[in-house]
């Protein structure tokens, strides 16, 4: 052991101090080695996750696979967002979204509705199980990873219809039902995008300062990981607004060369 255990009680303690509540909605993005050793491991975050929220509240995770299956089937292919997202997804009485590149997954109340329709609105569009948290005033814990990794950052950009993004653009297979069908998700962009983060990363994200300078960001630690916690539309209305800044002077466009050939996956 590298050092003392993170127990799961000591993740509720901090997320309750940052302002979780019984009964609110939490997506988490999260790193489990960036806690050290967690009693429990990857299990027993998820169960911090969902006794911050209560038996009222929901928590929502990524599952994404990012184009590296060539069919997404929703029942076995497995989150490449870490460990404690697919803790999360394994769990029988967990939802996950249908979308063919980046799924979600959710456990509590409101998680069938959070996650039903993603297939047919697009993979970060408002009405996403991300946008639908962020609208009803859900929650998001960085646990041990940095702002890079917010996900509600392309939610204001789809939101504001940033033109670096190929919306429905890219060809996706997904098996429902025993059948394989073709569906589109966004197309990703070919280069960085000036509003997440500056090329070499060291100046941190201009969502993130804007954020900072108006009191948005609320930060704690659980062993060896820092904790930030946020507004889902607090991210998103801020992002809409940067879009309106640089976009139109950026040249960032979407990656075209990446499109799947036409044909069976």
């Amino acid at each position: 052991m590298p050092g003392p255990a993170v127990t799961k009680q000591e993740i509720v303690v901090e997320l309750r101090r940052l302002g979780i509540q019984p009964g609110d909605l939490l997506i988490a993005h999260s790193s489990l080695r960036a806690f050290g050793w967690v009693e429990g491991g990857a299990e027993a975050v998820v169960e911090a996750l969902l006794d911050t929220v209560g038996p009222t509240g929901t928590v929502l995770v990524p599952t994404f696979n990012h184009s590296r299956v060539k069919v997404f089937d929703p029942e076995n292919t497995p989150s490449h967002s870490g460990a404690v997202t697919e803790a999360l997804r394994k769990r029988p009485e967990a939802a996950r979204s249908l979308h063919p590149t980046h799924p979600y997954a959710a456990i509590g109340r409101e998680a069938q509705d959070l996650t039903a329709g993603h297939l047919e609105v697009g993979t970060f569009d408002p009405k996403s199980p991300l946008g639908k948290l962020a609208h009803r005033g859900g929650w998001i814990a960085l646990l041990g990873v940095d702002m890079e990794a917010t996900t509600a950052i392309h939610v204001g950009q789809a939101t504001a219809q940033a033109h670096c993004l190929g919306y429905g653009k890219e060809r996706s297979f997904v098996r429902i039902g025993g059948e394989v069908r073709e569906v589109r998700a966004t197309l990703w962009r070919r280069g960085h995008c000036p509003i997440e983060a500056g090329p070499e990363r060291s100046e941190g994200s201009p969502v993130e300062r804007r954020m900072r300078e108006r009191g948005m960001v609320h930060d704690g630690q659980v062993g060896s990981a820092e904790v930030h916690l946020m507004r889902g539309r607090d991210v998103i209305a801020v992002t809409v607004e940067l879009c309106g800044e640089y976009c139109p002077a950026c040249p960032v466009r979407p990656n075209w060369a990446s499109v799947r050939a036409a044909g069976k996956p």
